[in-house]
């Protein structure tokens, strides 16, 4: 056979044999087995982030709210059902407390799965804006992740401006 006989028949050997689609598959295999755990961290941390942006969203906008209305509104957190409200102080707005059946509700959202808030160091536990963008006590909302992934993060509120702040990674205080 001639040289350029042997190239012609290597050139239409095309395709892959059976051998090398079994070690490919192998090769999927195992890395897909190593990747599928870390899968389920992730997607836990990222709740837990979502969870937090949308605590700290529904908190400045209560905030923004209350500027723009001239009057007091907030967010009131249930620990028990995972909830948290955003709501209009109308009865005693001089205590700073929500008052269910009493307050104007505005919104009512619910954490994700395995999301819980892990500890409130805010009286009532409501935070509360007033007209001028203030919030009438600085404190701190821990949100904590059960499952694959256990982490904990923190939502800031300054009470002398009303600035809220998510911070990520943050352990619960020692009590």
């Amino acid at each position: 056979m001639k040289r350029s006989e042997k190239m012609n028949t290597w050139r239409n050997n095309k395709g892959f044999t059976m051998l090398e689609m079994m070690i490919i598959a192998v090769v999927v295999g195992i890395i897909a087995t190593l990747t599928i755990p870390s899968f389920g961290k992730v997607m836990d941390r990222l709740k837990l982030k979502t969870a937090g942006r949308d605590v700290v969203s529904s908190m400045r906008l209560a905030r923004s709210t209350a500027v723009s209305q001239k009057d007091q509104f907030g967010v009131y957190f249930n620990h028990s059902s995972s909830t948290f409200l955003i709501f209009k102080d109308i009865v005693n707005p001089s205590s700073f407390t929500f008052d269910l059946g009493a307050d104007s509700v505005i919104q009512i959202k619910n954490l994700p799965e395995n999301i819980h808030f892990g500890y409130t160091n805010i009286p009532g536990p409501a935070i509360i804006f007033k007209p001028n963008g203030s919030s009438y006590t600085s404190g701190q909302v821990y949100l904590s992740s059960y499952g694959q992934y256990d982490g904990y993060l923190t939502v800031d509120v300054l009470g002398s401006t009303g600035r809220v702040k998510l911070i990520l990674g943050e352990a619960y205080p020692d009590n």
